[in-house]
């Protein structure tokens, strides 16, 4: 099972290409046994690979980045006094359904919920229901960011 922060062909990770500062992708390919991940700029033309093994994660940064590479991501935006970010449209989507659910349902059961679903390691402010209206402006930012 994929994450959301794993790249697919069909859903890459986007992120500023580090040579010109441009709209590139990091997409993750399987060749028999091996995984290759590949940071790639349509724009300039830059092309990196490496077998993807070992990845370092810095989400909770206030610049998040890939995991594979350190690029920044490209969809990010300032929201409610934090960054809002997305690794690609799957993962803006999740985002975007989470915040405009009317019902939250949560385990009352605190120890078995705790970090056992993406929403648990959502940030407070992203749940909290008086940043839904800012949340949602951004994350319409986002998604322009992403069709563009």
């Amino acid at each position: 099972r994929l994450s959301i922060s794993t790249p697919t062909n069909d859903d890459p990770t986007l992120v500023v290409c580090p040579k010109c500062q441009s709209r590139a992708a990091v997409t993750l390919y399987s060749d028999g046994d091996k995984n290759e991940v590949r940071l790639s700029c349509p724009s300039c033309g830059y092309n990196l690979a490496k077998i993807a093994e070992e990845r370092t994660f810095y989400w909770g940064a206030e610049n998040p980045t890939d995991s594979y590479f350190g690029a920044d991501l490209l969809l990010q935006t300032d929201c409610a006094g934090h960054s809002l970010w997305a690794f690609n449209k799957r993962h803006l989507e999740y985002l975007e359904d989470f915040v405009s659910a009317k019902n939250i349902q949560r385990n009352p059961n605190n120890e078995t919920w705790r970090n056992s679903s993406l929403a648990s390691c959502l940030p407070k402010w992203l749940k909290s229901a008086k940043n839904r209206e800012q949340i949602l402006k951004a994350i319409e930012i986002l998604k322009d960011k992403c069709n563009a």
